[in-house]
């Protein structure tokens, strides 16, 4: 009796601490940070940005899909699920620019979840600078005005 017992006390201990060291649930979803680098812009601010979210596996379109509006030219995304995906972020506003990257996004990445992207030189539009070529038209050469034994 006393012999099953403590058999019984035993395995009741064993089991309350193999629950108390088990693994804590991994989560869900993740927070991803979006860094815009606009240095040669001098660093000014972007507008805002459509960030699209798509599974790698073509599972979910369009995981994260909404504009957001930069701080200090940084998005952050507070629930992305965790998985591979096509990540597009096109910036709106003056600066027209869009970037595409197929990553991984998981808990213990070792960059924390963090893009960069680098924006091109902005380009403004200047209707003096504008040269449209002349072209030269020639009628016997529209294809319509040819007949069917021309070629």
């Amino acid at each position: 009796m006393k012999k099953s017992l403590t058999l019984l006390l035993l395995l009741g201990l064993n089991g309350f601490f193999f629950e108390a060291t088990a693994q804590k649930k991994r989560a869900d979803s993740v927070q991803v940070t979006i860094r815009l680098d606009n240095s040669l812009n001098n660093n000014t601010p972007v507008d805002s940005v459509y960030v699209i979210f798509d599974r790698y596996n073509l599972t979910a379109a369009g995981t994260v899909k909404k504009v957001f509006y930069p701080v200090n030219n940084t998005v952050t995304i507070p629930a992305v699920p965790e998985g591979k995906f096509y990540i597009t972020v096109l910036c709106l506003g003056i600066y027209r620019d869009s970037f595409s990257e197929v990553s991984y996004v998981y808990e213990n990445r070792k960059n924390k979840n963090t893009f960069q992207f680098r924006l091109k030189p902005a380009e403004f539009f200047n209707p003096d600078s504008i040269l449209i070529p002349a072209e030269k038209i020639t009628p016997p050469y529209f294809k319509i005005l040819k007949t069917s034994g021309q070629k």
